[in-house]
């Protein structure tokens, strides 16, 4: 049975979610990319399947690969008529002292790429980062509806907003290799 679009958590349970995604941003451990950050990184190897990424980087299990995290309390604060926009200017931002943080570490601890998951896919494949659909398991189906539901409850227009867009809100995976991270959002040498 296919779940309707806009099939998120009942409001009853939003001071649940917010204690849920509390928790879990502090058991991951997520570092901000900067001051006020939109996105976070989350430590990480990669234990999947060898990824091939569109610069020929080649992800294999073991690497080390962080994980990007929306901060949804930022992305509130940014709630505007406009707020797509907005968000996408601090994620660029954002980037740019990722990029900058990666250039600063040793080889060693260096990641071979940034991974994470997403409903929000045009605003990643806008800002560089190669969308990929990944296997419709029971866990994606589960964060797919906690990702909608987290979408209805900080997102301006709240559960209005899942009536928009082309095609239903479901993740997809996003990476974005580390060198491509430099060429991107490096700063020009001075």
């Amino acid at each position: 049975m296919t779940r309707p679009r806009g099939s998120v958590a009942p409001r009853l349970l939003d001071p649940v979610l917010a204690v849920v995604e509390r928790v879990d941003r502090a058991r991951r451990r997520i570092v901000p990319a900067r001051q006020a950050a939109l996105l976070g990184v989350e430590r990480n190897h990669h234990h999947g399947q060898p990824v091939t990424l569109a610069d020929g980087t080649i992800v294999t299990p073991g690497d080390r690969v962080d994980i990007i995290h929306f901060d949804n309390a930022c992305l509130s604060r940014l709630g505007t008529a406009g707020w797509q926009r907005a968000a996408y200017e601090v994620a660029r931002q954002d980037l740019r002292a990722l990029a900058v943080r990666h250039a600063r570490l040793p080889d060693a601890e260096r990641p071979v790429a940034y991974t994470g998951v997403t409903i929000l896919a045009p605003l990643a494949r806008r800002a560089g980062f190669e969308v990929r659909e990944r296997p419709r398991t029971s866990r994606a189906r589960l964060e797919d509806w906690y990702l909608r539901s987290l979408l209805a409850r900080w997102a301006p227009g709240g559960r209005q907003r899942l009536a928009r867009g082309r095609r239903e809100l479901r993740t997809l995976e996003v990476w974005m290799s580390g060198a491509e991270l430099l060429r991107r959002y490096s700063p020009p040498p001075e």
